[in-house]
């Protein structure tokens, strides 16, 4: 266990847990067979299809697969592998305070319906491993106690794992309870100790930035075990620079950045992706609009939340054919974040279904211009190949010359 909450470990979770969903648990056979032989075998497709995409890191494509194998078998499996992805996208910088929210938030809503169809989840061999990912993205969206509860219920399922306890230390210094992070602590040491793996897990905390609070405070440290003459050693094996540095050297734990959130806005936004995701754009739509409506008086969402919210307005918007009011959301969106390609993409989709097409195809190479990375890349010039949205402007040659030249850079043709 040489790191925590990064991109090799979400690689190792993806391979075990290929076996693990695809292979019964000792002693049940007779009903995993039988179960299986029910199973809808395009939906048993997918789902591998899309766990070799998730082993291969394309997590966008593993998230198109398992909305496929949803809609061919909403079963807590599908609904899991669907918020895993999720989940894997959003945490790809590796902690809660750079995760996407909106991914978080859909591996939350996936992860929601999969308890909802069976809330003991017996068609998981590891239960733990969607609570544990469940209580990460409810640090990410900033619901505190609900990241708790999800940690208590991970902890449940996996009793032996100690790293769930001191991942809810970690969240208990962040709310300000340390004598509640030290208890957690406490259970982690005891339990990582009955399994021999004391030093294991200590060194797991000290090499792990995020861990870097549990260090900082004395009583925590204390907890850890970590002595007076190892706190040098420790803050520097974190290799954390500038305002982190500062954070981890105080003796309490660094307050959160953002104000706490109002609880009834951040539903509203749930309720509107509960709606978004299964395809109900006026009720996602009417939704968000509550939530911004209630934030202009509590003024709890940050600037990258409220982007992603008139995003989604303007997505709905699009598939409601209400072009206008799209491209109103999604500058307002832009405003916020003008390097969201995906943002970008949409003005270009709302811009070719109104007409207006020399409009779309800047819009669509701003797209291009804003992702991140290749794979990014990637993903929105196939969709500009594919989506009927464009079919307005796919024919002519500044579509075929703008695409032409970005597939070049990632090898498309």
């Amino acid at each position: 266990m040489k790191r925590n909450l990064t991109k090799t470990g979400w690689t190792v979770l993806t391979i075990a847990l290929a076996a693990l969903l695809f292979t019964p648990p000792a002693g049940a056979k007779t009903t995993k067979k039988a179960a299986k032989s029910k199973a809808n075998p395009e939906a048993q497709r997918l789902m591998s299809a899309g766990l070799a995409n998730l082993e291969a890191g394309e997590t966008s494509a593993a998230i198109s697969t398992f909305n496929k194998a949803v809609r061919k078998e909403g079963s807590v499996s599908t609904y899991f592998l669907l918020g895993w992805a999720h989940y894997q996208r959003g945490f790809k910088l590796g902690s809660t305070e750079s995760a996407d929210r909106d991914d978080a938030q859909s591996a939350i809503d996936a992860y929601a319906m999969a308890l909802s169809l069976d809330s003991s989840l017996k068609e998981l061999p590891d239960a733990s491993r969607l609570y544990f990912s469940m209580a990460l993205c409810y640090e990410a969206v900033q619901s505190y106690d609900k990241a708790l509860d999800a940690y208590k219920m991970a902890f449940r399922a996996a009793p032996n794992k100690a790293l769930i306890p001191m991942n809810a230390a970690r969240l208990r210094l962040k709310m300000g309870d340390t004598a509640k992070a030290v208890s957690n602590i406490d259970l982690a040491m005891a339990k990582a100790m009955k399994n021999g793996q004391a030093k294991t897990l200590r060194d797991a905390v000290r090499r792990d930035p995020a861990f870097a609070p549990l260090i900082a405070n004395g009583a925590s440290r204390k907890a850890l075990g970590i002595g007076s003459s190892e706190d040098g050693e420790a803050v520097a094996d974190l290799g954390i620079r500038g305002e982190e540095m500062r954070d981890a050297v105080r003796d309490t734990a660094p307050k959160p950045v953002a104000p706490a959130q109002d609880a009834e806005v951040l539903e509203k936004i749930a309720q509107g992706n509960v709606e978004f995701k299964f395809r109900r754009y006026l009720s996602a739509v009417s939704s968000y609009n509550e939530a911004l409506s209630l934030d202009q008086e509590r003024l709890t969402l940050g600037a990258p939340q409220t982007a992603q919210i008139y995003e989604k307005i303007g997505t709905a918007c699009n598939k409601l054919g209400q072009s206008e009011v799209a491209i109103r959301s999604l500058q307002k969106a832009l405003q916020q974040n003008p390097m969201n390609p995906s943002a970008h993409y949409q003005i270009a989709t709302a811009y070719a279904m109104s007409g207006k097409t020399a409009v779309a195809l800047r819009a669509l190479d701003e797209s291009f211009k804003a992702c991140a990375g290749p794979n990014d890349l990637r993903r929105f010039v196939m969709q500009a190949k594919t989506d009927t949205e464009l079919e307005a402007v796919r024919d002519l040659p500044a579509f075929r010359s703008t695409v032409a030249k970005y597939s070049d850079r990632v090898a498309l043709r």
